[in-house]
């Protein structure tokens, strides 16, 4: 199959960028590497890089059209039997239905593992809606259907995790330099239980609960965020992580983040809301219903480390044995081309439609 595979790739062009965040943990890096593993054609396009190059500018906006005609320019030149979209938010609707004339029998799906709540995406699920043949949100909510539009669907994507990049096996590490890692972006309240606290207060809240607590948490005080190679370092460095994500009241969500640590060997600090019970065992991950919870099950793990390791191992082998990004990509392919859809995982396979 011949796959064109639309995203950032985080190329490194626009002006507003101090460093190159490469997308080393991205889905989209992901499914390439995936695809290519299964001998398929995988061609890659970064429609914000050609947006930005397009104008003296640097600009994304006024460089629209020039992704537009270039995206259609390698849709001509591949004929690609699928394409996925993750975030190509360059990319016209008028440019994905030139593709289908270009390349009769393209299917065209969408990849959003963003929290559907925010206003920002609600207007990405809308865009798309009528344009695309799938929709695969890492949100299992059937209404999502009514953004699939006529003939198409939506489904559920669980974040997965890829041997090129999950490399390590920090349940391996007899004495880790942290206990705990907390990696984040920005300073905006995130849910703990029912409640919310900005990733700062988190951090000064765990210090006062937890006071020999070895906490790495890159992102806050001021300091930098963890990317590239010091995120690699900063997942080795604990036993155990917590991806506080940005939202845990929809289901089955969970900042990719979380998969991540599992995949890494850490222990993951999952909240009970977000159902991954469904997934994961009470040996296999350390769930928590609120902020007291939290900081119990950390001084629990931290006071045995030896549970903590075999916890890590426990979730880290489930976490492969489930979402291998192979595993996942399959499932994806499945839910777009076999006739019934996807059957016989772990997760919900529904394909929901308006």
């Amino acid at each position: 199959m011949r796959i064109l595979n639309v995203a950032d790739f985080n190329w490194m062009t626009g002006a507003e960028r101090h460093s190159a965040r490469i997308s080393l943990f991205d889905i989209c890096r992901k499914f390439s590497l995936a695809a290519t593993r299964a001998d398929h054609l995988v061609v890659e396009f970064s429609d914000r890089a050609v947006a930005r190059m397009a104008t003296p500018l640097r600009s994304r906006r006024l460089g629209a059209a020039a992704a537009d005609r270039r995206f259609l320019q390698v849709a001509d030149e591949l004929r690609p039997d699928l394409i996925l979209l993750h975030f190509a938010d360059q990319i016209s609707n008028g440019a994905l239905a030139e593709a289908r004339r270009l390349a009769p029998g393209v299917t065209i799906a969408e990849i959003n593992i963003d929290p559907i709540d925010t206003d920002k995406n609600r207007r990405r699920l809308a865009m798309r809606t009528g344009a695309v043949d799938a929709l695969f949100v890492t949100t299992a909510e059937p209404a999502l259907g009514r953004h699939a539009g006529p003939g198409s669907f939506a489904a559920y994507l669980p974040n997965p995790v890829d041997p090129s990049v999950e490399t390590g096996r920090a349940f391996e590490t007899d004495r880790p330099h942290f206990d705990l890692l907390l990696p984040v972006r920005g300073d905006a309240s995130r849910p703990i239980g029912a409640e919310s606290l900005a990733p700062s207060q988190a951090v000064a809240q765990l210090r006062g609960a937890l006071p020999g607590l070895r906490l790495s948490a890159p992102g806050t005080d001021g300091g930098p965020p963890a990317d590239g190679v010091r995120y690699f370092d900063a997942l080795a460095s604990a036993r155990i992580g917590w991806a506080l994500s940005r939202a845990n009241h929809r289901p089955l969500y969970a900042s990719d983040r979380t998969a991540h640590m599992f995949g890494w060997g850490l222990v993951a600090l999952v909240d009970r809301r977000v159902g991954f019970e469904r997934f994961y065992a009470d040996d296999e991950a350390a769930f928590y219903a609120d902020f007291d919870d939290l900081t119990a099950v950390i001084r629990r793990l931290t006071a045995d480390d030896a549970l903590a390791r075999e916890t890590a191992r426990r979730g880290w082998e489930k976490t492969w044995r489930l979402f291998d990004s192979g595993r996942v990509l399959a499932y994806v392919l499945a839910q777009i081309f076999d006739e019934g859809g996807a059957k016989g995982c772990e997760w919900p396979c529904d394909r929901w439609r308006s």
